[in-house]
């Protein structure tokens, strides 16, 4: 451009080749950088899903219960994703910012040393602005992020009791609340993408002044206003304009990351508690106990002193079970009854875990997509006349025979079985895998009284000769039983069932 306008030469042929493949150069690196980032980037969050589903794959229904169905989509969705752009894109960016900088006025020093001056004064602007507005945008995606969860918890739960709501003539006033409730989440949403812009525009305002001021001591000094520093030719003074916006561009990249990195700080904060909680024992559930090779074994008494589970805090001056022990496990709703059984069953952090191979059967009972057949035996090698034998037991062959392809239907996504008979289904699978202790979570929890009553009694009869732990609500003849559990105010008193 010196030689076009200044020297009134002809184009450089050495030049325009030059320019071309440095050009090209530059395409091929840019390509090469998108491709390992987002390469880096899948890794990042393979490894971060793997990292959560060896986590569920252990402590399954306990960790999975403790949060809303939609704080399980933001994790997958929203916070994995957040926190792999963070790790890949940020974290490579605040080197770049720092060291693109150095290197740029490394190289405009000797040419116009002035330049480089107004340059290092006002740099520094531009981070001190991204770290105060970075705090309050880290600050506001952590609530947004809760009031996201919420909302779609409230959501999830109105679509289930959508019976319930019917029935009872709710529709508006549940309407209502929710429109109320999405009013506050898109209060929320705008002022996070209001402080987006806020910093994006403030960082354009700081760069623009910076490069207006470097535009005006070039344009000033050429026409010969300004004899300030060493004298500007065309070709110094042009790649003087060229270079500082590449200066500061590097640095509204690490801005517009800055935000990113004020969500994925939120996401690791809301991700932390599903990542570390790696249980140091293994489960055995009633889904699933052929894959930790269980075997039979005879329960030994068990007595501990200064029982604890740290979160929330639950407490025993001592527990003691019995081998053959029925212990009926009481208290209100939200005392800590599914923790203590988690805990028991080594899936929270406890001062102890029951010994041996545990069954447990919950509230919600698992049923697989395959057959009726895999999902008794679980892979294990279990002849058709005792999986038949089972299903007589908890009064299910009737149902089952009536299945077109009988043991061997599919289940599917839906199946084709009430909730009684799903639960029944559970406690089959159950009774078929070998175990020590079993553990009924509330299992007719969600049954009508009648199929409560009967399904109980058919529990009892079929578990009665086993070491177990029964959690319920609903009444339970005492006779059942001959310990008695209860939870109240963090703290387990224990006798017998006439106390």
């Amino acid at each position: 451009m010196h030689d076009l306008i200044v020297g009134h030469a002809g184009v450089n042929n050495e030049s325009s080749l030059a320019f071309v493949l440095s050009s090209l150069v530059w395409v091929v690196l840019r390509h090469v950088s998108e491709n390992q980032l987002s390469k880096l980037n899948a890794v990042i969050e393979l490894d971060l899903q793997q990292q959560i589903n060896v986590n569920l794959d252990a402590q399954q229904h306990a960790l999975a219960r403790r949060y809303s169905s939609f704080f399980w989509q933001q994790v997958y969705l929203k916070h994995i994703p957040s926190i792999a752009q963070y790790v890949s894109q940020y974290t490579s960016q605040k080197y770049i910012s720092v060291l693109f900088p150095i290197f740029v006025i490394s190289i405009i020093f000797p040419i116009n040393w002035f330049v480089a001056l107004i340059l290092l004064i006002t740099l520094p602007i531009v981070p001190i602005f991204m770290i105060l507005v970075g705090h309050g945008a880290a600050n506001l995606h952590r609530k947004h992020f809760i009031s996201l969860e919420r909302l779609g918890g409230l959501f999830v739960d109105r679509l289930k009791a959508l019976t319930l709501l019917t029935t009872f003539d709710q529709h508006e006033v549940e309407s209502k609340r929710l429109a109320k409730a999405s009013d506050l989440v898109n209060r929320q949403t705008m002022r996070v993408v209001s402080l987006a812009f806020l910093s994006s525009t403030v960082l354009d305002f700081f760069a623009t002044i910076s490069m207006a001021l470097v535009a005006v001591y070039i344009g000033f000094s050429l026409l010969g206003e300004l004899s300030i520093g060493p004298d500007i030719t065309f070709h110094n003074g042009l790649y003087l304009l060229l270079v500082t916006p590449l200066l500061f561009a590097e640095l509204k990249t690490l801005g517009r990351l800055y935000h990113q990195k004020s969500e994925a700080e939120a996401a690791v904060e809301a991700m932390l508690p599903v990542i570390k909680s790696n249980p140091k024992f293994s489960l055995i559930n009633a889904s699933d106990s052929k894959r930790w090779g269980a075997k039979p074994m005879t329960f030994n008494d068990t007595r501990w002193h200064s029982f604890a589970i740290s979160v929330p805090s639950i407490k025993a001056e001592s527990l003691d079970l019995n081998g053959q022990d029925s212990v009926l496990l009481t208290g209100r709703s939200g005392a800590g009854k599914s923790v203590l059984l988690d805990a028991l069953m080594g899936l929270r952090q406890a001062t102890h875990q029951l010994p041996g191979t545990v069954v447990l059967i919950s509230q919600k009972p698992t049923i697989l997509p395959s057959s009726v057949r895999d999902n008794l035996s679980m892979g294990q090698d279990i002849p058709d006349s005792q999986l038949w034998l089972m299903l007589e037991q908890v009064q299910l062959s009737k149902k089952i025979k009536s299945l077109p392809l009988g043991i061997d239907t599919l289940m599917g996504e839906n199946p084709i079985l009430s909730g009684g008979e799903a639960q029944r289904l559970n406690l089959a699978r159950a009774l078929l895998q070998p175990s020590d202790v079993i553990l009924l979570d509330e299992p007719t929890a969600h049954l009508t009284e009648q199929q409560h009553d009967t399904l109980a009694l058919l529990i009892h009869q079929l578990t009665q000769n086993k070491t177990r732990i029964w959690a319920s609500h609903k009444p339970l003849p005492s006779s059942w039983f001959n310990r008695r559990w209860l939870i109240e105010n963090g703290e387990i008193f224990q006798g017998d069932t006439l106390c």
